[in-house]
């Protein structure tokens, strides 16, 4: 198959709504996976999953163990299951279904002596959902036997409502291993979507590698001898993986960069080359031309970048004789708008507008920053107590001192 550039992955949870996308994009020559659910007909490139009907047969065998082990001790009484189905009219919860029910029938037909009995509400899919369902069925109903739920997410949601019942769950996802591994639910089918498997698939197809179309994926059954390790070795993949996926982005980020420099550098000697054969045409062509627009456009741009300099340096020299007058007086209560403007030669308006630009606050915004930052030295290196350090920096009261700094520095004071 050869190489391409795009494709198209689902995961339907109604696979018949779903299916007239998928032919139509098969149909235009776009691959297509199809991942843990089937769709109708054979118009896809490579499908990844279970057989949802045999996830149901296994549920049957796991509840016919349990009604078999119940056996005399019910006395008459049926066997009731709960069984808690995922999306109504989707194609795993049909198959599950029908595979269990089945299953039952067949035990029954082969001397099952225990009278099953299923009774069903649906979870669709989700935790949440499982626990209210099988909430709103305990009002009515006393504890069932068996739950059995379609996903391990409702049976730890059913586990919520209804702890101490067995509850097989399906997927065996890390969650679910971590409810059998703290006994929350019994047991689970080990149904996953095989993610990894998807990706390496769609790997091979964008690069015109050989796959396989048709991938079953095994379903056994997970109780908790076999939990604990397969939750510890899942957790490992997914670690790996989680690196795996930040080694893969930095690398991408880095071929962008080496992209991007490549295209400058190509950029810079096309550019550099032009300028080069237009600067030449003007010195022997339109010398006179040349020297006029230097005249008018060039000498005053590098005149108003000398101009720009030297105001930088003027800002720079304001600021540092700004710092030097505010520290000397850090300690004089006199120290105000009026005494800094002083002292600096500057009116009230002039004064605000200079240390706006240069610090980016006012000016008594900059003399208590001063005062915090002097205060904070003086707790570090000296035997001064947070009051002497309060009232010795012109603070009106330890309380507000304590405020200020720790607006400033995001924590209390402290004495060393």
């Amino acid at each position: 198959m050869a190489a391409t550039s795009c494709m198209l992955i689902v995961s339907p949870n109604e696979a018949k709504q779903v299916q007239p996308a998928v032919t139509r994009a098969y149909r235009a020559g776009i691959p297509v996976i199809v991942a843990d659910r089937r769709v109708p007909g054979d118009e896809w490139t490579a499908f990844i999953g279970g057989d949802n009907y045999k996830v149901g047969r296994l549920m049957a065998h796991w509840v016919i163990g349990k009604a078999s082990d119940k056996g005399s001790k019910a006395k008459g009484k049926p066997f009731v299951v709960l069984e808690v189905a995922g999306l109504p009219g989707s194609t795993p919860a049909t198959l599950r279904h029908k595979g269990m029910m089945e299953g039952i029938e067949e035990a029954k037909g082969e001397g099952l002596e225990a009278k099953v009995e299923v009774q069903s509400v649906m979870g669709r899919w989700y935790q949440e959902n499982a626990y209210e369902v099988v909430s709103a069925y305990l009002e009515n109903h006393p504890l069932p036997d068996v739950i059995v739920a379609h996903n391990d997410l409702m049976a730890i949601g059913a586990a919520e409502a209804a702890g101490g019942v067995p509850i097989m769950g399906v997927d065996g996802i890390q969650l679910g291993l971590r409810a059998i591994v703290e006994g929350k639910i019994t047991c689970s089918a080990t149904y996953s979507s095989r993610g990894d498997m998807v990706i390496a698939t769609a790997a091979q197809i964008l690069h015109g590698e050989p796959f396989v179309r048709d991938t079953v994926l095994e379903t056994t059954m997970i109780d908790a001898s076999i939990a604990y390790p397969m939750l510890r070795q899942d957790e490992a993949i997914t670690r790996d993986l989680e690196t795996l996926h930040i080694v893969q982005t930095q690398s991408e980020s880095k071929w962008k960069q080496l992209q991007f420099d490549r295209f400058m550098l190509i950029l810079s000697v096309v550019f550099f080359f032009t300028l080069f054969i237009i600067t030449l045409g003007y010195v022997f062509i339109k010398q006179r031309s040349m020297q006029t627009e230097i005249k008018h456009d060039i000498i005053p741009q590098l005149e108003n970048m000398q101009e720009a300099i030297q105001l930088s340096k003027k800002d720079e020299a304001f600021a540092e004789r700004l710092r030097q007058v505010v520290d000397d007086y850090l300690t004089d209560p006199n120290l105000t708008v009026e005494f800094l403007g002083g002292k600096l030669q500057l009116s009230r308006t002039q004064l605000f507008r200079r240390v706006k630009a240069v610090a980016g606050k006012g000016p008594l915004d900059y003399i208590r920053e001063r005062r915090l930052i002097r205060a904070d030295e003086l707790l570090r290196t000296t035997d001064m107590t947070i009051q002497q350090v309060a009232l010795g920096l012109c603070f009106s009261s330890p309380g507000y001192f304590t405020k200020c700094y720790k607006e400033y520095f995001g924590h209390l004071p402290s004495v060393r």
